[in-house]
């Protein structure tokens, strides 16, 4: 885990799950002032002063010129053998007659073996050699420079003194450990031979240039080298690595003090400890070069109590009764196979040392000991055995790394004796070994030792997510958040610019040798600040610093809310009894529609819609107590078993879909005997073939199936009643009075039959005096019952939480509200909880018939407000994020998420997922899939909102993409084009669509994963003043040349006089050509913990500002960004402007869920009849990259025969009625 990440995500960031409230994650702390990270008084500026983690590279003095040699670096291991003369005979010395030794290295380099060379550079022995050949040469040339990346390049200044032929030298270092270690003297050396050859030089004239914002061209080379060299001065400096390719580096341990102020912030009863230090990246801009430092910290395991002390840290801790820091009972362990389990599970992660004293020696040996000179305490000191830096290995005979006493295991002593551990070590060594205390396996050389011989070493924690260290590091960026961040990284910066090395020389001298300096000054800007949207509920809200709240509310268009199902795993049923009576008298508070029934049902008989299920195997039984918990809610809900709804002369309202997924609003008819079937009635016109809901036959032998149910009261005999226009409100039948537009109370009559005879004559006809029978049934539609599923966990577990959304995604297509008991019990106020969970119900029961927002959103034009996202809503825009998420390791997968904007507000949305070969690059099929099927959602969704409702143009968030792939993009814009193509004109000449067949594009990139932090200056735009610990308003925003670094230029169309001419059309106006540049970074969210990060957005593509649909604007960079960051405040489960657009945050969302559900479907997973397996097709192709795994559904024959195959899904999500399967 990295945790300068989580530091950095910390202000205003929402809950990424649905578990609870949307509180943000860790908690409300915080808000208004300076203490809590929120933004203090004083009106919004529309700009301010802000200061970055940037500092200033330049030359040192331009009248001097130092080129740069780059060198790779070849590394072959070595040793010294016997020189031995042609007749094979060693030869000697004839001085003092030993052999004479010669220096031998491999013919090959260690790059050679494949398997050793990713073995060996994950190592930190590359950077000892070169470490130890840098000092060693430093002794006889103490201007010497040399930095080293890792693997096979290394730098210098051209003054350094290597000539360009290849360098030989000899390096030596300890086998196991640094060579300032105190133990070094007891470990072995190692020989290798390193060969530097020259490759190229890089003038120092280009390099000035780079650095002044004059040299495009060398910008991601030298950004490169100028990396190595930070961190390769940094290692030399004394600096620790966190990982040998990584460039964060921490500071020694005799700085840490000052860094914690004395105090070191520990854990794991001061086992381990929290370490600060620095990532340093060169970023090029279009004004020059700017280092960009972030501070970091990370836990480590300590190898002493005490810095400064000789206390060592054992793995067996005898008064806490813990090995590895896992409790166990000493006397039992032997036959605890759980205890073993977890013993050897947390021992496998540790790096230790292994100390041990033997026997003293016999007298005869110690008198000849001091004959040779050694002392009292050089003889005591031979007694210590010491083996470095050591991890649990296989033993390739018993195929085990540990066995549970020194008894188990035994090996043959000289010619034929056959000992145990124990009985060796009390023989040779004198040392009485406990018995109940495991050993371990460390390598065939050392072999079995015993683990009460062995002490933690110095290394990184694994695994550092205890609540406890989590919470530790979190703390600790608070203390350094918003402008006392500024502090924070002028006192690292300081710190590393006169830390002294081993030639001693400072970072800064040795930098110097370049000819370049660091000014450790932080970057100033003038930031601009975003007027954010007006949320419009029922009632108008104003968002405070990006936040809003749902106090007095009503939705905008609130949900229905008609049915729901329960599966309690906590076995507390009076705890869920609670939740489900408050969340619906909330919910029906801010006006979702949730019919009296459903309240009856939910109050009063929770247990006839609830699946009880309370067991230690509740995640893999989990999808089997979903199916029982909708079982009993579609018997509550469709056969009216408890018979609510025939007791009050009412049908169960809800949505259904037909084979051609057209949605229905439609009335369910309960079966007329036990066992029978289920009808359907719809709300539609007397066109429609769906309108009638009866076959009759009457007592006198005639039939009609034309015939519609109604209902007839007593008010009126005459008046026949729609269904759809009676409701059950406040214990009442109540009837719609078109004359008055209102409700009125009614008494019920009876139900009768509406019949429509051939000869056109309607007659009406009591239910009582015929025969019926529906004319559609349930087996031929797809019935939204229940809803929901409220999933009632019993605590934050992340395995059945995602279970419970594997079953939702994948298997049912039906929602699921996750509620965490022990969230809900600890609530002081649980109406305020359930109105954030109501705002997620709402999101995710909006439908395509619904359309339901719980809140909406304008935006001020002039003296206008105008409602929707600026710029959205001028035409139909399709607007789609997608995000994507890898499987770890070995797993090959990677699921790309992706959601589409169904209208101009921006908040109700259709996600998908696909799965394709582990890639950052989307595939042709799979982004034509997303696309296509992206269109027809929005397009369907739009029927009737436009006269066209095909998009005419696009705009596109990516997530997921890196650095090295932005070239890339070009790629995936092609595809767009060509999915497009087969939409609008397939007939076009072009190969893969163009500016004549396709729409305008615009494809953003949005970067998240970097080390941007900007915090507001000392001064007093809206801040309160001295205070500090404040962050940047929610909605600023940078465009500055200074940091919008190289390397994304625009993929543009042309813009010659033809082009311009084809785009000056009826229907298309050219609006000029573009900018440089449209990149920008937006801090979207208010702060209230840590210090907020902002989002890089990186435009490659932007069609939209140079012609569009005539009547609309350009999307010039001010028209992007406050679009981007009014579309912030649309993300429906919290109530805030969120860090990211929700349609990338919602992606993203799925895409995880989708990825932690794999597993279950690798092998195969049973649902309703139909088995999924995920496939993957190879075929005979030798390009794979448009390979893509798909999830087959099968047919189960319950009869023993084949199966048979149905359908391959690529989009792997089964869709809901409520498209918001991510929200």
């Amino acid at each position: 885990m990295s945790y300068h990440q989580h530091g950095g995500n910390r202000g205003g960031r929402a809950r990424f799950d649905d578990r609870g409230g949307g509180r943000g994650r860790f908690g409300g702390r915080g808000g208004a002032g300076g203490g809590g990270g929120g933004r203090g008084g004083g009106p919004r500026p529309t700009e301010c002063n802000v200061v970055m983690n940037y500092n200033k590279l330049d030359v040192l003095d331009p009248s001097k010129h130092v080129d740069l040699s780059v060198y790779k670096v070849t590394i072959k291991t070595a040793r010294y053998v016997p020189h031995v003369n042609e007749a094979g005979e060693k030869v000697r010395d004839p001085g003092t007659g030993k052999c004479v030794m010669v220096f031998t290295a491999r013919d090959t380099s260690v790059c050679e073996d494949p398997k050793f060379k990713k073995r060996f550079f994950a190592s930190e022995k590359p950077w000892r050699i070169l470490k130890k050949l840098i000092k060693d040469r430093q002794v006889d040339d103490p201007s010497f420079v040399l930095d080293y990346d890792g693997c096979e390049m290394a730098i210098a200044p051209a003054t350094c003194g290597l000539p360009d032929k290849a360098n030989e030298f000899r390096v030596c270092i300890k086998q196991d450990c640094e060579e300032d270690n105190p133990d070094a003297m007891k470990v072995k050396n190692e020989w290798y031979l390193v060969v530097l050859t020259k490759t190229h030089d890089i003038p120092f004239s280009d390099i000035a240039a780079a650095i002044s914002g004059r040299n495009a061209d060398l910008a991601e080379e030298l950004s490169m080298k100028l990396n190595v060299i930070m961190k390769s001065i940094g290692v030399q400096m004394g600096m620790l690595q966190l990982a040998p390719n990584s460039s964060s580096l921490f500071f020694p341990l005799r700085e840490q003090l000052k860094l914690f102020n004395q105090r070191m912030i520990e854990a794991d009863h001061g086992k381990k400890f929290l370490l600060s230090g620095i990532k340093q990246v060169a970023i090029f801009s279009s004004t020059g070069c700017n280092i960009q430092s972030d501070p970091i910290v990370n836990w480590f395991d300590k190898e002493k109590y005490e810095i400064d002390r000789s206390e060592k840290i054992p793995l067996i801790d005898g008064r806490a009764s813990t090995i590895g820091g896992v409790r166990v009972r000493f006397n039992t362990l032997r036959s605890d196979l759980r205890a073993q389990e977890e013993v050897l599970s947390a021992l496998s992660k540790l790096i230790f040392n292994v100390e041990y004293w033997i026997k003293k020696p016999d007298p005869k040996k110690e008198e000849a000991m001091i004959a040779q000179g050694k002392t009292a305490q050089d003889i005591n000191e031979s007694r210590r055995r010491v083996f470095m830096n050591q991890t649990l290995k296989v033993d390739q005979d018993s195929k085990e790394k540990i066995k549970w006493s020194p008894d188990d295991h035994s090996f043959q002593l000289g010619e034929s004796e056959i000992v145990t551990v124990t009985q060796y070590y009390a023989r040779r060594y004198g040392i009485v070994l406990d018995v109940d205390l495991p050993i371990v396996h460390i390598g065939k050389k050392h072999g079995w030792l015993p683990l009460e011989f062995c002490y933690q070493a110095f290394t990184k924690t694994r695994d550092a997510n205890d609540p406890s260290m989590v919470q530790a590091v979190l703390q600790h960026y608070d203390k350094i958040a918003g402008t006392f961040f500024i502090n924070d990284m002028a006192q690292k910066r300081n710190l590393i610019s006169n830390m002294i090395g081993h030639g001693g020389k400072t970072f800064t001298e040795i930098l110097a040798k370049y000819n370049l300096c660091i000014d450790n000054s932080p970057t100033k800007l003038r930031a601009k600040v975003l007027i954010p949207p007006k949320i419009n509920f029922r009632e108008s809200k104003e968002a405070t610093n990006g936040s809003f709240d749902l106090r007095n509310v009503t939705f905008a268009n609130p949900a229905e809310f008609n049915s729901f199902a329960a599966v309690n795993f906590t076995g507390d049923r009076h705890a869920l009894q609670e939740y489900v009576n408050v969340q619906l008298e909330v919910a029906a508070g801010h006006g979702m529609k949730t019919p009296p029934t459903t309240m009856i049902i939910g109050r009063e008989h929770l247990s006839s819609i609830t699946e009880n299920y309370v067991d230690r195997d509740a995640v893999h039984q989990g999808p089997e107590a979903v199916r029982r918990a909708i079982g009993k809610a579609r018997d509550v809900y469709l056969n009216d078993s408890l018979n609510i709804f025939r007791k009050n002369h009412v049908w169960f309202r809800t949505t259904c879909e037909d084979v051609d997924g057209q949605l229905f609003c439609c009335l369910i008819l309960p079966p007329q005997s036990r066992g029978g079937e289920i009808g359907i009635m719809f709300d539609v016109t007397r066109e429609s073939p769906l309108y009638y809901t009866h076959a009759i036959e009457l007592n006198d032998g005639r039939t009609c199936d034309r015939t519609r149910l109604i209902v007839k009261i007593r008010q009126s005999r005459e008046a026949c009643l729609n269904p759809f226009d009676v409701r059950f409100e406040n214990g009442r039948l109540q009837a719609w009075n078109s004359n008055i537009e209102g409700w009125g109370n009614v008494d019920f009559d009876r139900f009768c039959f509406e019949c429509h005879l051939t000869n056109g004559q309607i007659a009406y006809v009591d239910a009582e005096d015929c025969k019926h029978t529906y004319l559609h049934k349930e087996r031929d539609f797809r019935i939204d019952c229940p809803s929901v599923i409220i999933m009632f966990l019993p605590d934050k577990g992340k395995a059945l939480y995602d279970r419970a959304k594997f079953t939702s995604n994948q298997l049912c297509g039906i929602q699921t509200q996750c509620v965490v008991l022990e969230n809900f019990k600890k609530q002081r106020n649980k109406n305020q909880y359930a109105s954030n969970i109501a705002a997620k119900l709402n999101t995710k029961l909006s439908s395509t018939i619904a359309k339901a927002e719980a809140w909406r959103s304008s935006f001020k034009l002039g003296d206008s407000d105008i409602a929707g996202i600026p710029w959205v809503g001028e035409c139909p825009t399709l607007v789609i994020g997608i995000g994507m998420a890898h499987g770890m390791g070995g797993d090959a997968d990677t699921v790309i998420g992706a959601s589409v904007c169904l209208d101009s507000e921006c908040m109700r949305l259709i996600t998908g997922a696909y799965l394709q070969k582990k890639a950052d690059i989307i595939n042709r099929n799979t982004m034509k899939d997303i696309i296509m099927e992206n269109w027809d959602h929005y397009c369907t969704d739009n029927l009737g909102v436009y006269e066209d409702p095909s998009p005419q143009r696009i705009l596109v968030y990516r997530d997921g993409m890196s650095y090295g792939s932005f070239d890339r993009a070009n790629d995936e814009i092609d595809y767009i084009r060509e999915a497009i193509k087969t939409k609008t004109n397939p007939s076009c000449p072009c190969d893969r669509g163009c500016k004549l067949c396709c729409p305008p594009i615009t494809f953003v990139i949005c970067q998240s994963q970097h080390n941007v932090r900007i915090v507001p200056a000392q001064d007093s735009d809206g801040y309160q003043v001295g205070r500090g610990g404040v962050n940047v308003h929610s909605g600023t925003m940078i465009d500055d040349n200074t940091i919008m670094e190289l390397g994304t230029l625009l993929k543009i169309t042309d813009d010659d006089t033809a082009s311009v001419r084809e785009l000056n059309s009826p229907r298309k106006v050219y609006f000029g050509p573009p900018s440089p540049s449209y990149d920008f970074l937006l801090t979207a969210q208010g702060g209230l913990k840590g210090t907020s990060k902002p989002i890089y957005y990186r435009v490659r593509l932007n069609e939209n500002a140079v012609w569009g649909p005539r009547g609309c604007t350009a999307l010039t960079k001010e028209n992007i960004a406050n679009c981007t960051h009014q579309m912030c405040y649309k993300y429906g489960s919290a109530t805030k402007a969120v860090r990211e657009v929700p349609i990338i945050k919602y992606a993203k969302k799925l895409a995880n869920q989708v990825l932690s559900s794999l597993k279950y479907i690798r092998e195969g997973t049973e649902w309703e009849g139909k088995k999924l397996r995920l496939e993957y097709p190879l075929g005979d192709r030798d390009d794979l990259s448009d390979i893509r795994p798909y999830v087959s559904v099968e047919v189960i024959n319950n009869g023993g025969g084949n199966h048979q195959e149905v359908n391959r899904k690529h989009n792997v999500v089964k869709f809901s009625f409520h498209n918001h399967l991510a929200a």
